[in-house]
């Protein structure tokens, strides 16, 4: 029964093997001031991510409650349930379990996100927490998303592509049905992270590209090294024309 369920789940996230989501979790991360001049009500980020043709959208439970009535049957709601804000000390890595997967599940999820930051101090800690999360997910028939972003000294920065490739890795060796990470900025090197992952790998949307053109070309050569999807945050919301721009993404996605 658990099974099928999955099953289920999962073919919604991954339509014909490819998934286009719209992660709207910042608000916690980040905070409101951080998007001063843009309307972040969760029915409004919903809506664009509806209408511009979206798999699913990645939020917290909060938001989930107020967003769930106005989504579509076919549509995807995964619900988040770790969480970190930037009011801490930003060497803190680590983000901790804020909704339980029964919440979840009772909100009528069709998946749940965990984020582990890998290298990072309190990496054991995320750890811990997701090995429980992991069994309540199996018990439930839930498909899990690993969030694997790398958090190391022993790279120079977070979008190294070695530490990419390596968080991606983990993400499929701990059970994760999904990885999101980031892209490395390089169609080669990407290609090293696909191949390594062997599970579906979804692509972050980042930080904000400077142009449409930049963050587009960044979207082809994503798919190009094997990228089975996106999951795009501020690169879509926060720009004008954030459906049509969505449409766009939608369709270089059919391309492949």
């Amino acid at each position: 029964m658990f099974n099928k369920n999955k099953k289920e789940r999962m073919k919604k996230i991954l339509k014909d093997g490819k998934s286009l989501l719209i992660a709207f979790d910042h608000a916690v991360e980040h905070g409101p001031i951080a998007y001063p001049n843009i309307d972040l009500h969760p029915v409004k980020i919903a809506k664009i991510a509806v209408d511009g043709g979206a798999n699913g959208i990645i939020l917290h439970s909060g938001a989930a409650r107020i967003v769930k009535d106005y989504l579509p049957k076919d549509f995807a709601l995964i619900i988040k349930l770790t969480a970190r804000t930037s009011l801490v000390n930003d060497k803190s890595h680590i983000q901790s379990l804020v909704t339980t997967v029964d919440e979840a599940a009772l909100l009528g999820a069709d998946a749940v996100a965990f984020t582990i930051y890998l290298g990072s101090d309190m990496e054991h800690h995320m750890f811990e927490q997701f090995s429980q999360v992991k069994k309540r997910c199996i018990e439930l028939g839930m498909p899990l998303i690993g969030f694997m972003y790398p958090r190391s000294p022993k790279y120079k920065n977070k979008y190294d592509a070695k530490a990419i490739e390596y968080a991606a890795r983990v993400g499929a060796e701990i059970g994760c049905d999904i990885v999101k990470t980031y892209y490395t900025g390089n169609r080669e090197t990407f290609t090293k992270v696909v191949k390594n992952c062997f599970v579906p790998l979804l692509v972050a949307g980042g930080p904000e590209a400077k142009t449409k053109e930049n963050f587009l070309n960044n979207i082809n050569n994503a798919l190009i090294a094997g990228a089975r999807g996106f999951a795009l945050g501020r690169n879509i919301w926060a720009r004008e024309g954030s459906v049509e721009l969505l449409k766009e993404v939608k369709s270089i996605l059919s391309r492949y």
